[in-house]
C-alpha cells in the first residue's frame, strides 16, 4: 500500500473526539481506526503489538540493535471537533497550478488567504471539499510512521527499538490520561504531528484553564435598585476588563487569554478562559490579572464571583533543550535528506509537552499538513513522502555515535 493510499484510507474513518466526554475513547470512530492499524501492523511484522481496548491506545514495538537508542514515534488518531469530520471527502490535485482552488459550492480555498500553498505549485496535494476538515492532523503523521515502519522493517538498515503508540482524544487533552509509559520505554520519541515540511518544534505554551463562576440575585425590575445582581451582565464586565491580548491579536513569541465560553441568565453565569504563554513569569502574571478583575468585581458585587485555575500543560523546552545531541542529530537528519530544517515554537499544546515532562525528550516533527482544525486543511504529498524519508534518516542519525 502506497502513501496516498493509506492516508486516504485513515481519512475515511470519522475519528472526531467529543469533549463532553472524559474517558477515552470519546468516539468509536477511533476504536475502527485503532483496529484497522492493529490489522496493518501485524502485516508489516512488528515484533510487539499491544491494543489497549479499554482505552483505544496502539502500540507496537520493533526489535533492534541494543547498542543503539531506542526511538519512539507518536500521531494521534482523533481529529478535532471544531469542524466536521463526518463524510470526509478528500480532492486530490495533481500537478497544482498556484491558482485559487475552487472546493465546493463556491468555497475558494484562496491563495491570498494562505499564500503558503503557492509553493506547492507542481506538487500533488490533497484539500478538503469544503464541507469537513481533511484529518491530515493527524492522520498525515499516522500515515507516515506506518510507511517508515514498513520500510525498516523489510530493509537491512541499522536500528535500536523502535516504538510505535498511536494514541485517542490528543485534540481534548486526554492523550497522557491512559498513557503506559510501562510500556514505551524509549530514550527519547517524537510526536509526528506539526506541519510544514522540515519543522522540529521543541517549545510550546504554558497553559492553563480558568473557570469563572458568578452568582447573581433575582428581585423584581421595577423595585432592583441596589438590590438586583445581574450575573450575566457582570460575567461581560468582567470580559470587558480582560487585556486585548487576544489570539486573533498575537503571534509569534506573544501570548494571549483566549475566551472559550460565555454563558448566563439572571441567577447565573459562567466564564472559560485559557491563557498562553511561553514565558512562565508572564504566565503566572496573566493568572494573577484574572484574580485581579474577580477581586475587583467582588468588592463592588457583594463577593458574586469565584475563580477556579488549572494548569494543563508546560513548555517542554526547559525538558528538550538540555538534550543537545538529540537535538543535533535531527536537523542533521532533516539535512541529509534535503530538506532545510525549521526551528519554530509550537503556539499551542502537543503530547510531547506532557512526555517531555514525564522524562521522556519529546520534539514533534513537521508532517507536511496545514491550515488544521479548517476546512481549508491540505495536506502535500511531495512533503509527505519526505518525511517518511526525515523518520528514515533519524533512525539512522541514531546509529552514528555508536559505529
Amino acid at each position: 500500500m502506497n502513501l496516498l493510499e493509506r492516508f486516504l484510507k485513515y481519512v475515511s474513518i470519522d475519528t472526531t473526539s467529543n469533549s463532553k466526554k472524559q474517558n477515552s475513547p470519546t468516539s468509536n470512530g477511533q476504536i475502527k481506526l485503532a483496529k484497522l492499524l492493529v490489522n496493518e501492523l501485524k502485516e508489516i511484522g512488528m515484533d510487539d503489538i499491544y491494543y489497549d481496548e479499554k482505552h483505544c491506545y496502539v502500540y507496537a514495538h520493533l526489535l533492534g540493535d541494543k547498542r543503539f537508542p531506542k526511538i519512539g514515534f507518536i500521531s494521534h488518531m482523533d481529529t478535532s471537533e471544531d469542524v466536521s469530520g463526518v463524510n470526509i471527502q478528500p480532492k486530490v490535485i495533481n500537478n497544482y497550478d498556484g491558482k485559487d482552488i475552487i472546493l465546493n459550492n463556491g468555497i475558494v480555498l484562496s491563495t491570498k488567504m494562505y499564500p503558503e500553498i503557492i509553493k506547492q505549485k507542481g506538487k500533488t496535494i490533497i484539500t478538503t471539499d469544503g464541507t469537513t476538515l481533511l484529518g491530515a492532523d493527524d492522520k498525515c503523521g499516522i500515515a507516515e510512521i506506518m510507511s517508515m515502519l514498513e520500510f525498516v522493517s523489510s530493509s537491512d538498515i541499522k536500528h535500536g527499538d523502535i516504538y510505535i503508540a498511536f494514541t485517542p482524544d490528543e485534540e481534548i487533552g486526554l492523550t497522557i490520561k491512559n498513557f503506559d509509559f510501562d510500556y514505551f520505554k524509549v530514550d527519547y520519541a517524537y510526536t509526528v504531528d506539526g506541519s510544514a515540511l522540515g519543522q522540529i518544534k521543541y517549545e510550546n505554551f504554558n497553559g492553563a484553564t480558568i473557570d469563572i463562576d458568578i452568582k447573581g440575585f433575582a428581585t423584581h425590575l421595577g423595585y432592583a435598585k441596589g438590590i438586583m445582581i445581574n450575573a450575566a451582565r457582570i460575567a461581560t464586565l468582567i470580559n470587558s476588563y480582560v487585556p486585548n491580548e487576544l489570539p486573533e491579536n498575537t503571534d509569534g513569541s506573544n501570548g494571549f487569554y483566549y475566551l472559550k465560553s460565555i454563558e448566563g441568565n439572571l441567577t447565573s453565569a459562567h466564564l472559560k478562559y485559557y491563557i498562553r504563554d511561553f514565558d512562565k513569569s508572564n504566565f503566572e502574571l496573566r493568572k494573577k490579572e484574572l484574580i485581579n478583575i474577580v477581586n475587583k468585581i467582588n468588592k463592588e458585587y457583594n463577593n458574586c464571583a469565584r475563580i477556579s485555575i488549572e494548569d494543563t500543560f508546560c513548555n517542554m523546552y526547559e525538558y528538550v533543550s538540555k538534550h543537545h545531541n538529540l537535538i543535533e542529530n535531527t536537523l542533521n537528519a532533516i539535512k541529509k535528506v534535503g530538506v532545510k530544517p525549521l526551528i519554530e515554537k509550537i503556539r499551542g499544546a502537543t503530547d510531547g509537552s506532557d512526555i517531555s515532562e514525564k522524562g521522556i525528550p519529546c520534539p514533534n516533527l513537521g508532517t507536511g499538513a496545514y491550515n488544521h482544525h479548517s476546512i481549508f486543511e491540505y495536506a502535500s504529498l511531495n512533503e509527505m513522502k519526505k518525511t517518511v524519508e526525515i523518520l528514515i534518516s533519524i533512525i539512522k542519525e541514531s546509529t552514528k555515535k555508536n559505529d
